[in-house]
């Protein structure tokens, strides 16, 4: 799996790379620097699928490419950008809705290419329009409203004697998502309420308060900087019989219901792209917003079974991945 994943991005990276080009200059003048909210393990989802296309590209980490990590401290970020920039690093690749927040208040000069899932970046003022963003910000972000309306959407779809959805969210990534998903529940006629998600549990407290008699499903919201407790998460929600749908892949084998969101291999992978474009001369503020072509859908029969949920047909037909 590994190394077809890797044949699979360094061929895209080959793909757009000029013949001419290679390990030549700019790659010996200009580096490209990467900062995580939490972690830059190499085994890490977002790292991962990033790290295939700068080595394809001819970027050599520790020289040509520095990683750093704010370590889960949002205010360590603009000392990072600061020192990144004192290593020369000609763009700046930033996960997460606080890290791009932090590092576009750090400077407006060095260009920044966000990976943002989370945030609204014209009402957020880190650009002006999604076709040229006019600052130093650009990169990746989603369409939130049609994101949370087609997930509320898969989870009626599921289970659809839901009455009340609860959202859990984490609040350093901003208002637009959970926004987003209150009025596309409002919009299903369906009542939303508000979880703050708790990275160490005491879900099944919470989970037990609010779900009463009320037919509940929940959205799990993840973000760059955020890990909740998976086990104690699916174990609360089946416990209490609570159909669970997640933006974010990697939450579907834990035992959620439920992921629905984009191909994050193939789109996090055009951040390397867009950062290049920008090492060999184009400005950030003329490079489109790249929102997601791929989402997928993955359907969990055997969390489907312990809360006897029947999945309609239509829907395992769209699944991407059916886990059983």
């Amino acid at each position: 799996m590994q190394r077809r994943l890797f044949i699979r991005l360094l061929g895209c990276a080959v793909v757009a790379l000029p013949r001419e080009t290679s390990a030549q200059a700019p790659r010996a003048l200009h580096k490209l620097g990467y900062i995580h909210p939490r972690t830059i393990a190499t085994n890490h989802p977002t790292l991962s699928a990033l790290r295939a296309v700068w080595l394809g590209l001819g970027f050599i980490e520790g020289e040509t490419v520095l990683l750093r990590s704010a370590e889960d401290d949002p205010r360590r970020v603009p000392a990072l950008v600061r020192e990144l920039i004192d290593l020369g690093v000609g763009a700046l690749i930033a996960v997460g809705p606080a890290t791009v927040n932090a590092a576009s208040k750090a400077t407006t000069t060095v260009p920044i290419v966000a990976i943002d899932l989370e945030s609204d970046p014209i009402r957020s003022g880190l650009i002006r329009s999604y076709t040229k963003p006019g600052g130093n910000v650009t990169g990746l972000f989603l369409d939130q409203p049609s994101m949370a309306a087609k997930i509320i959407e898969l989870l009626q779809e599921a289970a659809p004697a839901i009455e009340r959805i609860l959202i859990t969210w984490d609040p350093s990534t901003g208002p637009w998502q959970v926004d987003a998903a209150k009025a596309a529940a409002r919009a299903k006629g369906v009542e939303a309420v508000v979880l703050e998600a708790r990275p160490r549990g005491g879900y099944d407290e919470v989970f037990g308060r609010l779900a009463n008699s009320r037919r509940t499903g929940v959205v799990q919201f993840g973000s760059a900087g955020f890990i909740i407790d998976a086990a104690d998460f699916v174990a609360a929600a089946q416990n209490y019989r609570l159909p669970t749908i997640s933006n974010l892949k990697v939450y579907a084998r834990a035992g959620v219901l439920l992921t629905y969101g984009p191909d994050q291999v193939g789109y996090f992978a055009r951040a390397v792209m867009i950062a290049d474009k920008i090492l060999k001369g184009e400005k950030a503020g003329d490079l489109p917003i790249e929102r997601p072509t791929k989402f997928e859908l993955v359907v969990n029969l055997k969390t489907a079974k312990a809360l006897d949920l029947i999945i309609p047909p239509a829907l395992m037909v769209a699944a991407d991945e059916v886990i059983e």
